[in-house]
């Protein structure tokens, strides 16, 4: 693995802490939407600490990624990417800004229409759902993960190398892979 994949992200969120710094302390508006956040949190069962755990989780990824906070547990990132972080002490990914405490966590969570990648094997771990027919470059994902194509039927992704050679394409949609070495690669492109 280069230097740069390793630590590219490093200098990001470098650079993440300096913006931040200058900029001041946080808004009245700021405040209130974490605020916003954490009772969304509580109200789906998490306990307080669970919560603040979960806050710190997604607060690590923003800094290391453009995007925006939009639940409790899911961020936009600047590309149109949805990544949705696993709540403390569960396995998969469940979605907080719905009534959470009827929607359990279920295997290989990805609504139709999109590609989606997992932090770990068998669909267990953070998301990353994809949409939009481009590059995404992906940002410290490395080491064995999954994935589900849950694009229309047919629909390949292409996984892509640094320089954006194609390293792979995935069998056609509907298919998952529950096992994958995301260390190599740099870019996705689902369609």
């Amino acid at each position: 693995m280069s230097l740069l994949k390793r630590y590219g992200s490093l200098a990001a969120a470098a650079v993440a802490v300096l913006s931040v710094g200058l900029a001041g302390p946080a808004s009245a508006e700021t405040t209130q939407t974490q605020a916003a956040f954490v009772e969304q949190a509580r109200a789906a069962g998490l306990s307080r600490e669970d919560a603040g755990a979960l806050q710190t989780k997604v607060d690590r990824y923003l800094s290391r990624q453009d995007g925006r906070q939009v639940s409790a547990n899911e961020i936009v990132l600047a590309d149109g990417a949805t990544l949705t972080v696993t709540v403390p002490g569960e396995r998969y990914v469940r979605e907080l800004s719905t009534s959470a405490r009827s929607r359990a966590a279920a295997q290989w969570e990805c609504d139709y229409e999109y590609f989606c990648m997992f932090r770990q094997q068998l669909g267990m771990g953070d998301r990353l759902a994809l949409y939009h027919c481009q590059d995404y470059a992906l940002q410290g994902w490395t080491g064995d993960g999954s994935y589900y194509n849950h694009q229309t039927p047919g629909t390949r992704a292409l996984f892509k190398n640094q320089n954006r050679n194609v390293i792979y394409t995935t069998p056609g949609a509907t298919f998952s892979e529950a096992s994958y070495n995301w260390t190599p690669v740099w870019y996705v492109k689902p369609c």
